[in-house]
């Protein structure tokens, strides 16, 4: 099993003390940590720090030692990061299936028939991958249907040796696309708009790309992309590239989807807001496009230029209905 699937922990609030958890956004480039404040209005708590070369490749932990002395680093910056923390593998390594069960099914029914019948589910064996499920709802869904989540062990265990590298309880190890969930709750225009919601995570070379209806995701896929950081290439060249990539992710979306068209895009990721990239993807793709920013408050300074990189570690330390 996952150490818990954190949208499981999103159904009711956390109850580890403290402002809830630390939210650890691993990346390929650096380490994202924020934890909210359990006083209401106050900005939440967080830190950025660079990795070594190599300690993260292709988005696999590398080093676990030298990435948990990062954490430990980070942590030892903020005014309190608790003991424990939620993490994320990549959508990609993921495997999710939606599955007819019994409506009348206690969860732990649930796990026993999902374990019997794994064969069925999951293309390796049983004792190499951790799962989880959730029920879904809403009328698209049959009465009974659960989404089951499956990723290989060997992608969850690194990311808990890293938490606990760096002294901390990894109380969830959770897929990227569901900490996209929840941070869709802070960018409030969103939630009075009509049409679909997407969020890019423009990272070290790659494009994620995440497709929301109604808080929920629908779509996930990644695509090469330059390194802003690494690549020397000045604003303008990158801008352009970049909205033509975005155009590219967002047409092989709607070519394939049958949910209709994506009205509102968010940018995120360390090269969100690079000069010229938001304005030049809103002239290309002819919707509204803008830096996400997961803080509240944070219209100018330190916090407004760092809000783009934060928003999945922002969405990992959402526990309950509420993110203070």
């Amino acid at each position: 099993m996952f150490v818990r699937l954190c949208e499981i922990l999103a159904r009711a609030p956390f109850r580890g003390g403290g402002g809830g958890p630390l939210g650890v956004d691993i990346g390929t480039r650096s380490v994202k940590l924020l934890r909210w404040s359990r006083k209401p209005g106050r900005p939440p708590d967080y830190a950025i720090r660079p990795l070594p070369a190599g300690a993260v490749e292709e988005r696999n932990v590398r080093d676990a030692e030298m990435v948990g002395r990062c954490i430990a680093e980070a942590a030892g910056t903020l005014r309190s990061p608790g003991r424990f923390a939620v993490t994320a593998v990549p959508s990609s390594l993921v495997m999710q299936k939606t599955l007819a069960m019994e409506p009348e099914m206690t969860d732990a029914e649930l796990e026993a028939q999902i374990m019997v019948e794994a064969d069925r589910y999951i293309p390796w064996p049983i004792d190499e991958v951790r799962i989880d499920f959730r029920r879904l709802d809403g009328s698209e869904h049959a009465a009974g249907s659960i989404l089951l989540s499956v990723c290989r062990k060997e992608h969850v265990d690194s990311r808990e040796r890293v938490i606990e590298g760096a002294g901390l309880r990894a109380v969830a190890v959770d897929a990227e696309h569901h900490a996209v969930e929840r941070a869709w709750r802070l960018l409030a225009p969103a939630r009075n708009e009509a049409g679909l919601t997407a969020v890019a995570d423009i990272g070290a070379g790659a494009i994620r790309l995440y497709v929301l209806a109604e808080g929920r995701s629908i779509y996930n896929a990644e695509r090469p992309f330059g390194d802003y950081a690494q690549s020397g290439r000045e604003p303008e060249s990158f801008a352009a590239d970049g909205a033509g990539q975005l155009g590219q992710a967002l047409q092989l979306f709607h070519s394939s989807s049958r949910h209709g068209r994506v009205a509102r895009l968010y940018l995120c990721g360390a090269a969100a807001a690079a000069e010229g990239l938001a304005e030049q993807a809103q002239r290309v793709l002819a919707i509204p496009v803008a830096a996400a920013n997961p803080l509240p408050g944070a219209s100018a300074g330190p916090a407004a230029k760092d809000a783009p990189a934060l928003l999945l570690a922002a969405g990992l330390a959402i526990t309950g209905g509420r993110h203070d």
